[in-house]
């Protein structure tokens, strides 16, 4: 299903509106790879995970993680989508979101510090993470919906 009618269908109150795809031409959004953006934000889980297993290749710096300004899409939030859509209230909220993702992610390496890595990992598979995510995804969509005029 292809990104417009995803938003639609999970709009229309559709609990299973199913996984999120783009249609060709529907990734790029001003300079921004949005299956791209996605994808790296789901990933932060994986990422997260690997650094409290010890797994990890990567060295997380809480400060770094909690910026919302740092990764692709917080650089074009911050950017170009900041110039074009700063107007637009689903730009604020998107902002916030993110914000807010980047936060949750940063609390959950600073828990690791402070109490240790299982209850890190409690917050990492808890409700508040998986919202926030799930936030940042729907606060994009609706913003290229918006842009649409959908």
């Amino acid at each position: 299903m292809g990104i417009l009618s995803w938003l639609k269908s999970f709009s229309a109150g559709e609990e299973k509106a199913g996984a999120a795809t783009f249609a060709p031409g529907e990734e790029n959004f001003h300079g921004l790879n949005m299956k791209e953006a996605i994808d790296a934000h789901v990933a932060w889980k994986a990422r997260l995970k690997a650094q409290l297993s010890g797994t990890s290749t990567e060295t997380l710096e809480i400060g770094v993680i909690a910026s919302d300004d740092r990764c692709t899409l917080g650089k074009w939030i911050h950017g170009e989508g900041k110039k074009i859509y700063g107007h637009l209230p689903e730009y604020a909220e998107l902002l916030q979101q993110h914000a807010q993702f980047h936060l949750n992610a940063g609390n959950i390496l600073l828990e690791a510090h402070r109490s240790g890595n299982e209850a890190a990992e409690k917050m990492l598979h808890g409700p508040d993470f998986r919202h926030a995510s799930d936030m940042v995804q729907l606060g994009l969509v609706r913003l290229y919906a918006k842009s649409l005029n959908v």
